[in-house]
């Protein structure tokens, strides 16, 4: 196999890895291929620029513990794979490699953070640059709201309503699917109580139901235990 493609399969895979974890610890819509590696890529920059920055801040820390008050003959320390860049055949070193490899997993918890919370979308809010909410679709934008935990979902065809604490969703081009815990069924039309089940998994094609966020003066004496998944 070429060099050149080795040594790009083994610098990047602390992107990958980044990737992988960001993937799955973020709400979002899917990532087609050529996204994926774009994303891969820009979080293993962001991986060895992480190690860069503390290799910089080592070399400042070791200089001024040599009594020096001024940073004008600092020896910085620069990774070897930024030669990637100019050289044809780079020089690779191992230990650059596993440290950007572990480092990738706290930069993949940053970058999730930053996505989750809507940062730049928010910042981008205050400076009316955009009104986008996010990145994944209006299903689960509205699920993952901290607000709504406990929900009514009326199938109007089936004549159900349930009532229940939001455990799980998901949704692809088809169907959407919801996980519900501490469900409790109701007729949709005059709301007489059918039964109640520990937990159900109800799926339906798109649009096929209604969901309403219960507010917590509804609730009586339930509590709000339950972490919310999606997939």
């Amino acid at each position: 196999m070429n060099h050149l493609v080795v040594s790009m399969v083994t610098i990047l895979f602390p992107g990958i890895l980044s990737a992988i974890v960001a993937d799955k610890i973020t709400v979002h819509s899917k990532w087609e291929p050529l996204k994926f590696g774009v994303y891969a890529l820009c979080l293993g920059i962001l991986s060895y620029v992480t190690l860069q920055t503390l290799a910089y801040g080592y070399n400042c820390i070791e200089y001024l513990q040599k009594d020096k008050s001024v940073l004008n003959n600092i020896e910085w320390y620069t990774l070897n794979i930024w030669s990637i860049v100019v050289d044809e055949k780079p020089s690779i070193v191992p230990w650059e490699i596993v440290v950007a490899t572990l480092l990738s997993i706290p930069v993949a918890f940053f970058s999730s953070f930053l996505i989750n919370y809507k940062i730049f979308n928010k910042i981008a809010k205050k400076i009316s640059i955009t009104a986008k909410y996010g990145d994944e679709n209006l299903f689960s934008f509205y699920l993952n709201a901290k607000e709504v935990d406990w929900i009514y979902i009326r199938d109007i065809e089936a004549n159900i309503t349930y009532q229940g604490q939001v455990i799980s969703y998901s949704e692809n081009e088809k169907i959407q699917e919801i996980v519900l815990a501490k469900v409790t069924l109701f007729k949709y039309e005059d709301s007489e109580e059918l039964y109640s089940v520990p937990s159900i998994y109800i799926t339906k094609e798109m649009g096929k139901f209604i969901i309403e966020a219960i507010p917590p003066d509804y609730l009586g004496d339930e509590t709000n235990d339950r972490e919310k998944t999606t997939e």
